[in-house]
């Protein structure tokens, strides 16, 4: 722990300079820069409920839970992006503050909850930061996850520091993790309480219904796709296009920055590029269209009748499956699934999903949805697969026995 202090005070100065440079250069606002330096605006003086989720998939999928807390408890949320603090700002809930989460520095976290009175702090799926954790529970403020996740990799990580992992993991209260296997290596790092597991994901509502129409029916998103990924994906659709030339691809990289590399990528294998980030639409695209922006990703799904869900063909862990199943989409994957392992065993078993290993297996599977009816059973499947999640209810009254005890 004194050696991460350690570390971490000597690298502020960079890391201030470059949050400085983001004012400089109009990403964020001089009152973002304040907020990362915890410099906030007063809070209100009655308990307050702290919930964070890191960015916008954490905060979409955590807000059935946050929507349940804000009828009995004002809040305060907080996030690590300023897209996720406009989101958050969208929804308009009542008793509710946001704000651009602090440098994990603890002088400044021992400041806040000093100066606040919080009732507990709720940590959505996972953004474990030792000393915002370590000064809440110092605090006697009670600490939980909720949805708690963690790939292999990252535990693996955290096991080479383990005092400083049993004392990060173990300053919860209350952990219902996303799956056994997640709960198994919280636990294995030094989590001790557990309650319902939860898989938040699972909860994420579509914001409106899709109407059938022609041109959803032919259209496949190939979704937060990491580098790696995109020729083999776009390779795929040629192949697509070969034997089904009305399909058109959405691709929506995880970091939209990507979005001029990929689009270099594409017009070296032949398409006529139409970039979001560009200013162009959907509707201007032919058989490709590369969605580089945040923010957006309801629109894509409910554009699209098939989701090709990646970080999975390479060694990233996977993406959510319940995002694209909320917006009707048949699920595609590739053999890299450990961030949703048991998900995704679960639409394996009912034949929810498909599997593709290169770009002849997605591009076949695609052509094989777009037959009549074949989509349909396999969203039939999936729900099936998925149906069984743990209730809000259940975990809530886990949240309220912590809140007493």
């Amino acid at each position: 722990m004194l050696l991460y202090r350690c570390l971490f005070t000597l690298a502020l100065p960079l890391v201030v300079l470059a949050l400085l440079l983001r004012v400089v250069r109009r990403v964020e606002s001089f009152v973002d820069f304040q907020e990362r330096l915890g410099l906030w605006p007063e809070l209100s003086n009655e308990p307050i409920i702290w919930c964070h989720a890191a960015s916008n998939g954490e905060l979409s999928a955590a807000r059935p839970m946050i929507e349940k807390l804000k009828e009995t408890n004002a809040l305060l949320i907080t996030c690590n992006s300023v897209s996720g603090k406009r989101l958050v700002q969208s929804w308009a809930l009542k008793n509710t503050q946001c704000r651009l989460a602090p440098l994990d520095l603890a002088w400044l976290y021992h400041r806040i909850v000093q100066k606040n009175n919080f009732r507990m702090f709720t940590l959505f799926e996972a953004d474990f930061w030792p000393n915002r954790l370590i000064a809440l529970k110092n605090a006697s403020v009670p600490v939980s996850l909720i949805g708690g996740r963690i790939s292999e990799k990252s535990a693996k990580g955290w096991a080479r520091f383990g005092g400083l992992a049993s004392r990060v993991f173990g300053s919860f209260d209350l952990i219902c993790a996303q799956d056994g296997a997640s709960e198994k290596r919280l636990q294995n790092l030094g989590g001790q309480s557990f309650g319902p597991r939860i898989a938040l994901k699972s909860f994420y509502q579509a914001p409106r219904p899709h109407t059938p129409n022609t041109e959803r029916a032919r259209t496949w998103l190939a979704a937060s796709t990491h580098q790696g990924e995109d020729e083999i994906l776009l390779t795929a659709h040629m192949q697509i296009l070969e034997r089904a030339p009305h399909v058109k691809m959405i691709l929506a990289p995880r970091h939209p920055k990507r979005g001029d590399e990929i689009a270099k990528i594409a017009q070296t294998l032949g398409f006529e590029t139409k970039q979001r980030s560009k200013g162009a639409s959907f509707d201007q695209a032919n058989a490709l269209f590369i969605a580089d922006t945040l923010g957006e990703m309801d629109k894509w799904y409910a554009a699209s009748s098939i989701c090709f869900v990646a970080g999975s063909l390479v060694a990233k862990g996977g993406h959510t499956p319940f995002e694209p199943l909320a917006h009707d989409c048949a699920i595609l994957h590739g053999p890299h699934l450990e961030n949703f392992a048991e998900p995704y065993a679960a639409l394996a078993t009912h034949e929810g999903a498909r599997m593709g290993l290169n770009a002849e297996d997605v591009a076949n599977n695609v052509l094989a949805l777009l037959e009549n009816d074949v989509a349909t059973r396999q969203l039939h499947n999936a729900r099936n697969a998925l149906g069984a999640a743990q209730t809000l209810d259940q975990v809530l009254d886990a949240l309220q026995h912590t809140l007493k005890s």
